[in-house]
C-alpha cells in the first residue's frame, strides 16, 4: 500500500471523528428529544415576560373596559327593542329581547380576585330541568310557609323583618344549594327576591338581593310564570329612581305579557307614559293633579279600555304570587 492511499484513509477516518463529535450521536437528520431531563429549571423568580407587557398591561383598566364595552352594547339593543315595539313589530322586538336575555346571561369570570365566590359557583350549576321529589317536598314545605304571610291582603305587614319571612327564603334558597337541576329552581329564585323585596328591606336596604334574585328567576326561565320583571321595575322605579332601567322592565312586562296580569300591565303601561313625561313623572316635584286627567297610552293588546287607571304615585303593595296550575297550594 502507498504512503498516499495510507494519508488519504487517515484523512478521512479524522474527518470522521470530526463529524460525529460535531452532529452527536442522532445524526443529521434527528433532533434532540426534549423530553430528556438534562436542563435544570430556571430560578422562580425569573420573570420571563417582556418588559413592555408587564408595564403596559393594566389589568383592572382591561377588565373595566370589557365590561362597559358589554354594557353598551347591551344598551344597544335595548333601543332597537324599544324602535321595534314603537313601530308595533313586536317579532323582531323579541328577537332583540332574547339577544339582549342571552348577552346578560353570559358569565363575567372574577378575573380580579382569587376565586370566585360561592354565590357565583352556585349559579353556573343551577338549571331548571329535573323533576326531583325531594326538591318538590322542600319547596311545597317553603311555599306553604312563605303563603301564610302573603296569601291574604294586608297580613303581610305584620311580617316585615320578622323570622318567618327569613325562614321562608331559607328554605327557598335550600332549593336551590341542594337540588340545583330541579324544577323548581327559578321558582325558589323568584320568592326569595320577592319576600327580600317586601318582607326584608332591613335585611337588603339598597335591593342588592332582591334584584339578584329576581333577575336570576327570569334569566332561569325568561318565560317565568312570575312576576319578577315587574317587581324588579318597581324597584328600580320608586327605590333607586333608574328611569332608564324602570322603563326597560316596564317594555318587557307589556312585551311578554308577564304572568298573565292585566292589572301589572295597565300599571306599567301608565307608568312608561308617565316616565317619559317629566312633568308626570313622580321623579319630579310636581303640583297636585285630577286623578286620570292624563289620556292613557296607545295599547295594542286587548286588554280593556275601561279598567280605572291604576294608582301609580305609589309602588304597589305585596301582593300573593300563585304558583300556576295549582302547583304549591
Amino acid at each position: 500500500m502507498s504512503m498516499l492511499r495510507l494519508y488519504r484513509r487517515g484523512s478521512i477516518f479524522v474527518f470522521s471523528l470530526v463529524a460525529i463529535g460535531t452532529l452527536g450521536c442522532e445524526g443529521i437528520d434527528r433532533h434532540h428529544d426534549s423530553r430528556v431531563g438534562d436542563i435544570a429549571p430556571p430560578p422562580e423568580d425569573v420573570d420571563f415576560r417582556t418588559a413592555s407587557t408587564t408595564e403596559t398591561a393594566n389589568f383592572p383598566d382591561l377588565i373595566e373596559e370589557m365590561i362597559q364595552k358589554r354594557d353598551v352594547y347591551i344598551a344597544h339593543l335595548i333601543q332597537i327593542e324599544r324602535a321595534y315595539l314603537d313601530v308595533g313589530d313586536i317579532n323582531r322586538a323579541n328577537w332583540a329581547r332574547r339577544q339582549r336575555e342571552l348577552t346578560e346571561k353570559v358569565e363575567i369570570y372574577p378575573y380580579l380576585t382569587e376565586r370566585a365566590t360561592v354565590q357565583q359557583n352556585v349559579q353556573a350549576q343551577v338549571i331548571p330541568r329535573d323533576s326531583i321529589p325531594e326538591a318538590d317536598k322542600l319547596f311545597d314545605q317553603a311555599y306553604a310557609m312563605y303563603d301564610k304571610f302573603v296569601g291574604v291582603p294586608f297580613v303581610g305587614f305584620a311580617y316585615l323583618n320578622k323570622q318567618e319571612p327569613r325562614d321562608a327564603a331559607d328554605l327557598f334558597k335550600r332549593v336551590i344549594n341542594e337540588h340545583p337541576t330541579s324544577d323548581k329552581v327559578d321558582d325558589a329564585a323568584y320568592f326569595i327576591g320577592n319576600i327580600y323585596k317586601e318582607f326584608l328591606r332591613n335585611d337588603d336596604p339598597d335591593n342588592e338581593l332582591a334584584l339578584r334574585y329576581l333577575r336570576w328567576a327570569w334569566s332561569l326561565d325568561p318565560r317565568t310564570p312570575h312576576p319578577a320583571r315587574f317587581d324588579a321595575a318597581v324597584i328600580y322605579d320608586f327605590r333607586l329612581h333608574d328611569r332608564d332601567k324602570a322603563i326597560e322592565l316596564y317594555h318587557d312586562v307589556l312585551a311578554l305579557e308577564e304572568a298573565g296580569n292585566n292589572s301589572n300591565q295597565r300599571f306599567s303601561a301608565t307608568r312608561i307614559a308617565q316616565l317619559t313625561d317629566d312633568d308626570d313623572s313622580h321623579l319630579k316635584p310636581q303640583e297636585p293633579r285630577v286623578a286620570n286627567q292624563k289620556p292613557q297610552p296607545q295599547r295594542t293588546d286587548t286588554t280593556a279600555t275601561n279598567e280605572p287607571t291604576p294608582d301609580t304615585s305609589r309602588e304597589p303593595g305585596p301582593v300573593s304570587s300563585r304558583m300556576p296550575d295549582g302547583d304549591g297550594e
